[in-house]
């Protein structure tokens, strides 16, 4: 009888832990069965984005060592289109380490093209990926680390906080939508951020007053993932809670 007890114990163990973990093909069929998942809501437009999408994630991804198949307690994707031109630019991380860029922009390609990896899918779209360590990802994409450590961090609630503080705070027009799976189901969000557009201060807002912006300064710095600089050319410090 103690035997069975261990027995369905360790049956009950694995099953709940395997429910803990999400393969990035999961991940990818739960997202694209969800249209309010698409920052596009047209027919055609949708149909072209979930075979993108699917190369992109699962063939992209696959060029960094990362595979699809297999599961993992955490996946974070950023979906992101270029403002003007379209491009798509994503990036994957697992388990809050292994880093994948993918990327469809010749303009990513002229900045660092020995990094990067051509991928040429049977379907004729051509893309590239580059494996990213977490410092590069901070250091040289600061736009998209701050996304990702608002939601990895669980900020994005307070992270919203700071933008309630006046009506004028500062909303950088971003065309991307993030994803999270931490064990609970995905979470989707819209977050818009471009840390570039704040990080030497607040200007060209004439309506968002100085007490509001200090407030929003010192929100957006307690926050703990990369500071406002506020124009002095002392104030350098660039923090990250982890």
């Amino acid at each position: 009888m103690k035997n069975i007890v261990l027995l369905f114990s360790i049956m009950l163990f694995f099953s709940c832990n395997s429910q803990e973990k999400i393969s990035l093909k999961q991940m990818n069929e739960n997202l694209l069965k969800n249209k309010n998942s698409f920052i596009y809501l047209d027919s055609a437009t949708i149909k072209i984005l979930t075979e993108g999408y699917t190369i992109f994630r699962l063939l992209g991804t696959k060029s960094c060592n990362i595979h699809p198949d297999k599961k993992y307690s955490n996946i974070y994707i950023e979906d992101g289109f270029h403002d003007e031109e379209g491009f798509y630019n994503g990036i994957v991380i697992i388990d809050n380490k292994n880093i994948c860029e993918i990327t469809t922009s010749p303009y990513k390609l002229r900045q660092d093209s020995l990094f990067y990896t051509k991928v040429n899918e049977k379907n004729e779209i051509v893309f590239y990926t580059k494996k990213l360590s977490m410092e590069d990802f901070k250091n040289k994409y600061p736009d998209e680390y701050f996304r990702y450590e608002l939601v990895s961090q669980d900020k994005v609630n307070d992270f919203e906080k700071c933008l309630a503080i006046d009506e004028y705070t500062p909303k950088s027009i971003v065309y991307t939508r993030n994803y999270y799976f931490a064990g609970k189901g995905i979470k989707t969000y819209n977050l818009p951020i471009k840390y570039s557009d704040i990080k030497n201060g607040i200007e060209g807002l004439p309506y968002f007053k100085e007490d509001k912006k200090k407030k929003f300064t010192e929100c957006i710095n307690n926050l703990n993932i990369l500071k406002i600089y506020n124009n002095s050319p002392n104030d350098t410090t660039l923090s990250n809670s982890n």
